[in-house]
């Protein structure tokens, strides 16, 4: 039987490495890569909570959709759902030229996005380390 309690801590430790990584290239001015981070430390926390709850086909970056697959155990991720809505936008968009009109990834993000980002993140991976931890 699979220990599902050590596999989704294993992903929720990732989940909060990726936030700290996103408040160190907040800081390093890198605001596109902080704002992708602060969707993957999310999409882990959630990814991390279902695997805790045995879920065995975890699949998918959207956390809209992620978090409804979280609602199957616990109907309190719907209230997270607005958070993670945001941050869903930072999946294609911080990496990829062809998502904006001109210019690059680079130069689209700034100071207050990842800000906000972060802050985001810090919502979703704090619901779930309650609910883990």
């Amino acid at each position: 039987m699979p220990d599902f309690a050590a596999e989704g801590a294993r992903w929720f430790r990732q989940a909060e490495r990726d936030l700290e990584d996103a408040a160190f290239n907040r800081q390093g001015e890198r605001y596109n890569v902080a704002c992708f981070l602060c969707h993957q430390a999310a999409e882990k926390a959630v990814k991390a909570y279902l695997y805790r709850r045995g879920a065995e086909d975890v699949w998918g970056s959207s956390l809209i959709d992620l978090c409804e697959d979280a609602k199957i155990f616990e109907m309190f991720f719907d209230t997270i759902k607005a958070e993670a809505r945001q941050l869903d936008k930072y999946y294609d968009i911080t990496r990829y030229p062809t998502y904006l009109p001109s210019g690059i990834p680079a130069e689209a993000f700034d100071d207050v996005d990842a800000e906000r980002a972060i802050e985001l993140a810090g919502i979703v991976v704090r619901f779930v380390g309650e609910r883990i931890t």
